[in-house]
């Protein structure tokens, strides 16, 4: 039985001018439908951001219609009538590739000439001009349709998830029903099929909460839920003692300005170098002798090392009993004239420790015998409910340290109290909330290996802590990316971390933290945006914001996902940097329906329209619009 012979498609058109790779054609009449039918076959109407063809001999080149007008026969200014054989039909055209064999490929390759045959695309023929080698795609991720043209979309996850990407639109747009359905078909994907998807990590940064649900993203998944409330416990980020007790990091963390109060927390770090091993009980009893000998027993006192000592004391939650000898000590009183702490205590009362008294005043600078002294501090610490033997909190530490390095700072000289007390003030202010949300591990473990999707949920936290936070996991992530691939001849193993809300962390223009904080923060993130392909470390932002988010690191992304956008300070800005978006698709972004992106980019040949399929309500992110009529009216009115 012979097949059919299908009547070839006749021409729409004819090109009527060349000018490089831009063409003016003619259309004839009855080409303006949206689609046309022959033989079973759906074809697209002639119209701005189209693609039509452009026939030259074996080859059927392929364009994309950027304007169309109409030009008067009768070019008479007088004649105000409107006939339809008075106009032509015209359109202008940029040739982006060309079919050969009914294989399509993007780049010029041959030129079209005057009278070239204008012919218009089967639905077969536009998908492959869209989507490239989606036929020949490995476990393809559908994740919506092509605007106009209703044509299945699916993206290349091999050319797509090792790639930094952005994720911009402004808020109801569908950013984040995108950013969760691209990632959703990933893992349902890898699950069904037994991916080794275990050799990569997959790092959400969740500053709403949004993405928390069981079953959102997938149930396959960690979820970290901060908070800095008083009220409440929440989880807690776990770090290595090396990674946590970074000179540079805690330097930046506290804004240690660079010629004073860097250099004594460095020296503080690398005198007790709590980054090495565990503090023990034991050496904290060692410290703390020290300090209450260097307060009374030095040569040289100071009037301000009391009460440093007591906020060491009170860090540790360390309770001296009243009955204690070293409660009269911590009570004691400044003579600015003598330069010596000395008490009022009742002048019957002679302790092993001072033997003379002066005006009915005792100074502890007389004790005749010091190594006793010494002695009664750690036994009274050591006794039972005095000190309890625990993992400190790494900030508790780091304030006990630094309270401890200016003690023995004021007693020996060479401190510039006044230029380092405000670190201290800042490490004591901040080391309560901080010791909520970070544990430090002594075996070196973390949260990011059991699971190989986590999320950190940032929405009950306050804004110093979403300000550091992600810069911390961030830093930690991919030093331990490039450590784990020291000495591999290639990438073994990948890390993509995942920032939603992005210019809460990424912006250029945070008048509340300091030119050093601020710097720090996006050299960090400027560098993975850099170097990170090269080490398998690849960075996802979404944003409502983007203009706000540090131009080098938007002009560093390889692909952009972009929905519906008014502001023009971002559309100046993205017209900037996005090469790839042609004039059609770039006049089309303040108009895009709700759930619709143009996907451009290093892994996209062409900037396409998408309309995202919406997720179900248990695999969404939780970031609906309140409904109002759910909320105010009564329930026989609701529908």
């Amino acid at each position: 039985m012979k097949t059919a012979k299908m009547d070839p498609l006749p021409s729409v058109g004819i090109v009527t001018e060349v000018k490089g790779t831009y063409v003016t054609a003619r259309m004839f009449e009855n080409t303006n439908n949206l689609t046309y039918y022959r033989n079973g076959v759906t074809y697209r109407g002639v119209g701005t951001g189209e693609y039509i063809g452009i026939q030259r001999g074996p080859y059927k080149l392929v364009g994309k219609v950027l304007h169309e007008y109409l030009e008067d026969t009768q070019k008479d200014s007088n004649d105000q009538e409107f006939s339809k054989n008075r106009f032509i039909r015209e359109v202008d055209i940029s040739i982006i590739g060309a079919f050969r064999q009914s294989k399509f490929t993007f780049g010029i390759s041959i030129f079209p000439q005057i009278f070239s045959e204008i012919v218009l695309l089967s639905s077969e023929e536009t998908l492959q001009i869209l989507t490239g080698n989606i036929p020949n795609i490995d476990y393809p991720l559908y994740i919506g349709k092509t605007v106009p043209e209703g044509l299945k979309y699916a993206i290349d996850w091999s050319h797509i998830f090792n790639t930094h990407f952005a994720i911009f639109g402004n808020t109801g747009s569908g950013k984040s029903n995108t950013l969760a359905k691209m990632y959703s078909e990933l893992f349902n994907t890898a699950d069904k099929n037994n991916w080794n998807i275990n050799n990569s990590k997959f790092i959400f940064i969740d500053f709403n909460g949004e993405y928390t649900g069981d079953e959102s993203l997938t149930s396959s998944k960690k979820t970290i839920e901060l908070n800095t409330s008083s009220t409440s416990k929440g989880d807690k980020i776990i770090l290595p003692r090396s990674e946590f007790w970074d000179i540079e990091m805690l330097s930046v963390l506290f804004s240690a300005t660079q010629q004073t109060q860097e250099p004594f927390l460095r020296t503080t770090l690398k005198h007790f170098n709590p980054g090495k091993n565990k503090v023990t009980k034991k050496e904290i009893i060692s410290y703390v002798v020290t300090a209450f000998c260097q307060v009374f027993q030095n040569n040289v006192q100071d009037p301000r090392t009391l009460n440093l000592l007591k906020v060491i004391l009170n860090d540790l939650q360390i309770k001296i009993p009243e009955s204690s000898e070293l409660s009269i000590w911590l009570k004691a009183s400044w003579n600015s004239n003598s330069g010596t702490y000395f008490s009022n205590i009742d002048t019957t009362y002679m302790g092993l420790f001072w033997s003379c008294t002066s005006n009915g005043k005792i100074y502890f600078n007389n004790m005749v015998n010091k190594s006793e002294f010494r002695d009664l501090i750690e036994e009274t610490l050591n006794q039972k409910g005095v000190m309890v033997d625990t993992d400190w909190q790494p900030l508790t530490l780091l304030s006990v340290f630094v309270h401890l390095q200016m003690i023995y700072k004021l007693t020996y000289g060479g401190a510039q109290f006044d230029f380092i007390v405000h670190l201290l003030s800042r490490i004591e202010a901040k080391s309560k909330m901080f010791n909520k949300l970070i544990r430090v591990s002594n075996d070196g473990s973390d949260n990011f290996s059991k699971k190989y999707c986590t999320i950190i949920s940032l929405r009950n936290v306050n804004k110093d802590a979403k300000a550091t936070i992600p810069l911390l996991i961030a830093r930690y992530l991919y030093k331990l990316q490039k450590k784990d691939l020291l000495g591999e001849d290639e990438i073994t193993k990948t890390t993509n971390l995942i920032i939603d809300e992005a210019h809460n962390i990424l912006s250029v223009n945070r008048n509340r933290e300091g030119d050093k904080w601020r710097d720090y923060r996006l050299d960090v993130f400027e560098e993975i945006i850099k170097e990170g392909r090269k080490f398998g470390f690849f960075l996802t932002i979404a944003s409502q914001r983007p203009a706000d988010i540090s131009a080098t690191i938007v002009s560093q992304m390889h692909n952009f996902i972009i929905h519906r956008l008014v502001n023009e300070v971002d559309l100046n800005m993205l017209g900037n940097t996005l090469n790839s978006l042609d004039s059609v698709s770039k006049s089309a972004i303040p108009s895009l329906a709700p759930g619709s992106a143009i996907f451009t980019g290093t892994s996209f040949p062409l900037p396409v329209m998408v309309h995202i399929d919406q997720l179900d309500k248990g695999h969404a992110p939780s970031s609906d619009n309140a409904n109002l009529k759910k909320i105010w009216l009564p329930h026989d009115h609701q529908k």
